[in-house]
Parts: structure tokens; C-alpha cells; sequence
């Protein structure tokens, strides 16, 4: 898909902002995630089949997709919420064992949460390429780089106490006004 002769440059294209939003079942425990295009995130209670769905939480974020600028190839990210940095609640996690390794290498790690149909789901190495060849092409500190790595790194995404990134402006090389 995008490891072909292009030296991509990727850009944002097809911003959409919303709310990352978290619901639980009372009833069986089980999580179901999804995105919200609304102003403010849903927080309505329901039932579904056996399970009795309740408002645990959002994060403010926003849906792009990423194309070339040189190719035009665009790649899309629906299944992507959000951007999550590694808050080193758990010594054992793979995320924050990742994430102690590679500061010293002046790396960032974020991790990339995504979902399909409610359940989490990893992006395809392809996909998780292209997010760190983005993020990384922004910074203009030498020798500073950024990974994305899949979210499946943390060890319990109900106990994990990472930090959501609000992807607006992120990285930019402008300041917000």
C-alpha cells in the first residue's frame, strides 16, 4: 500500500472532531468504545440484548485520514479514536517497558487506539508506518523522533491511566491562537 518508489509527505485531510466515548455494561463488565461526531459526547443510558450500557467516560479527539502530498495516495484511519502517551502506571506493561527504552533514545512513543464495531482492534503496520512517518516529519528538534505503536502494547486498556492526546495541533509547527 504505501511502501512503494513515493518519499511520502503526509499531510491531515478530512479533520472530523468529536469525543472518544467509553461505555460499560453493569450488568457482564464488558467495554464498548466509539467515536462521537456530536458537540458534546452522548451519555445516555440503554439496553442492549442482555447488556445495560452506561456512560464511563470520553476523551475529546479527531478522526483524519493522511495524504501525500507528492502522490496524492490517501491513507484512511476510521478505525483510529485517538492517540494515547504512556503515564507509567504499571512497571510490567509492554507499553511503559517500550516507552522507558526509547526516551532514553529520544524517541516518543505513542500508543494508537483503535476500534471497530466497539471492540479494540490494532492498526496495520502499514498504517502504523505512515502515522510515524507524519508525527515524525513535524518535529524539528534533531535527533528527536516519534513512534506509534499499536495500543494492544498496554497491559489493560481498564487499567491503564494513560494520557489521551487531543490531536488538534499536535506536533504543529505553529503556535495555537
Amino acid at each position: 500500500m504505501v511502501r512503494d518508489k513515493c518519499r511520502h509527505l503526509w499531510n491531515k485531510t478530512n479533520l472530523r472532531d468529536g469525543f472518544i466515548v467509553t461505555e460499560n455494561c453493569y450488568h457482564c463488565n464488558k467495554t464498548r468504545v466509539y467515536f462521537s461526531y456530536e458537540d458534546a459526547p452522548p451519555k445516555d443510558e440503554y439496553k442492549e440484548g442482555e447488556h445495560y450500557f452506561n456512560y464511563a467516560g470520553s476523551a475529546q479527539s479527531m478522526k483524519f485520514d493522511l495524504e501525500c502530498e507528492k502522490c496524492k495516495t490517501i491513507v484512511t484511519f476510521e478505525e483510529r479514536m485517538g492517540l494515547m502517551q504512556c503515564a507509567g502506571c504499571d512497571e510490567s506493561c509492554h507499553l511503559n517497558i517500550l516507552s522507558k527504552i526509547c526516551e532514553g533514545q529520544n524517541i516518543w512513543v505513542y500508543a494508537a487506539l483503535a476500534y471497530k464495531a466497539g471492540e479494540e482492534i490494532d492498526l496495520s503496520v502499514d498504517k502504523l508506518d505512515v502515522l510515524t512517518s507524519h508525527f515524525t516529519s513535524r518535529l524539528r528538534t534533531p535527533g528527536k523522533k516519534i513512534l506509534v505503536v499499536p495500543g494492544s502494547l498496554r497491559k489493560s486498556p481498564h487499567t491503564c491511566r494513560g494520557e489521551m492526546l487531543r490531536d488538534v495541533g499536535m506536533l504543529s509547527l505553529t503556535p495555537e491562537t
